[in-house]
């Protein structure tokens, strides 16, 4: 007898384990799903990098720089303006977009042809496999020049050629000037030699943040 309600006793016990084991069960499953979402943790994001590109030089206004294609490979160049800064800063912007213009065209370098006459006294530069290279003689970039003055509307022109001083009038009377440059572009092997070569990518890096369009 006694054995016997042991027996049942534990019968109960092992019926109310289930029961528990089954409500707990329930409720874990209920727990779980009404747990709200745990908010993903956000990822920090990486500090935007500095642009590494170069300054871009402003667009020319329309008028003061025009190329003229004279054959394959033969670009006549203007660059035109009203207000007159410096010699140098005008030839400069000029280079620069002979370089442009020669990388635009899928050619790596340019050559300047020089614009002579008869009488010119400015000896032709001779070639040099010892001299500076690519961007280092801007000194050889020597384009031609015609201009007017609030004194006279006749077009007055100076040759880098032609051992005259630069504009004699005064510069602040210039009301109107054009400086021009005959290029041939070239692919492949750049002329190391030719003081009147230049290579385009150099030119455009050295100038790029020194020029402007002139007004």
């Amino acid at each position: 007898m006694k054995k016997s309600r042991q027996a049942s006793m534990k019968r109960s016990c092992g019926s109310i384990g289930f029961v528990l084991a089954a409500l707990c069960a329930s409720a874990g499953i209920s727990f779980a799903a009404e747990r709200p979402p745990v908010a993903a943790t956000p990822v920090p994001t990486e500090p935007a990098q500095a642009s590494d590109k170069l300054p871009m030089v402003p667009p020319a206004k329309p008028g003061m720089f025009t190329k003229q294609k004279k054959d394959a490979d033969r670009f006549h160049l203007v660059v035109a303006g009203h207000k007159f800064t410096s010699r140098d800063d005008i030839e400069k912007y000029l280079a620069y977009r002979a370089a442009e213009l020669t990388m635009e065209q899928k050619a790596s370098w340019f050559t300047l042809a020089e614009s002579r006459s008869k009488g010119d006294t400015a000896p032709v530069p001779k070639r040099d496999p010892a001299g500076l290279r690519y961007s280092f003689r801007m000194e050889y970039f020597r384009p031609a020049w015609r201009y007017k003055t609030s004194a006279s509307s006749a077009w007055k022109t100076w040759s880098p050629f032609a051992g005259t001083t630069f504009i004699s009038d005064d510069a602040k009377s210039i009301t109107d000037f054009e400086v021009s440059a005959d290029i041939v572009l070239h692919k492949g092997q750049m002329d190391d030699a030719d003081p009147l070569a230049f290579e385009a990518r150099a030119v455009s890096d050295l100038l790029i943040n020194q020029v402007s369009p002139p007004e």
